[in-house]
């Protein structure tokens, strides 16, 4: 029951995302951003400005993950925004060029994206399809885990020891996995214990590198 009601929560919330007012990630925006003006009083003002354009670059991100996952031509596609700045890079896989410009133009339409680097390979439908099948997840699955991606990545921005968008995060089947580079054990280690205090993460999956 309690599963049910996290899920029925999850896509209530994500539902109004993909309208592109955003609701969930808006507030998960606010709630990093008032931790991060907080934890950057002691701060320069380049690197406080720093922190609050990560903390921008995350909310967009969240917010494509959303319309792509809610978009019903595009949802059983694996299709990876990066954003920094006003750019978004878009990785992945489709089965047209159709969907691929379809992906751009709802990257373009994104508040504060003015460029795209659309990256994404055109394949064929059943390789596709195969490649986004995420072992046969539901579409209850993909939206708990897209949701769990979104709150990992706030509480990561939100914590003055970790290095934000140098950590990248991928939920599968309620297992996250941690890539990038951070600048010590330590961080390493925190990131990870940040991970799993996140409600609904089973398991974490740490290839973090420690870059000096």
């Amino acid at each position: 029951m309690k599963n049910m009601r996290v899920i029925t929560l999850a896509c209530s919330s994500l539902v109004l995302s993909a309208a592109l007012s955003a609701p969930s990630y808006a507030e998960h925006h606010e709630t990093a951003t008032a931790h991060t003006t907080t934890t950057s009083q002691a701060m320069t003002g380049d690197e406080s400005s720093k922190l609050e354009r990560q903390a921008s670059d995350a909310w967009r991100e969240g917010k494509l993950d959303t319309i792509y996952l809610f978009n019903r031509h595009l949802n059983n596609f694996t299709i990876d925004p990066e954003v920094r700045g006003n750019s978004v890079v878009l990785t992945g896989k489709v089965e047209s060029e159709v969907d691929k410009e379809l992906a751009e133009q709802i990257a373009k339409g994104v508040d504060g994206i003015t460029q795209v680097s659309n990256r994404l390979m055109v394949v064929s439908s059943d390789e596709a399809r195969r490649t986004s099948s995420d072992g046969g997840r539901t579409f209850s699955d993909k939206v708990e885990d897209s949701t769990l991606t979104a709150e990992v990545k706030t509480k990561l921005l939100a914590n003055g020891e970790t290095g934000g968008l140098s950590i990248h995060v991928d939920t599968v089947a309620r297992t996250v996995t941690l890539t990038g580079d951070v600048k010590s054990a330590a961080e390493k280690d925190l990131a990870e214990e940040i991970t799993k205090q996140v409600d609904g993460v089973q398991a974490v999956n740490n290839q973090l590198q420690v870059k000096g």
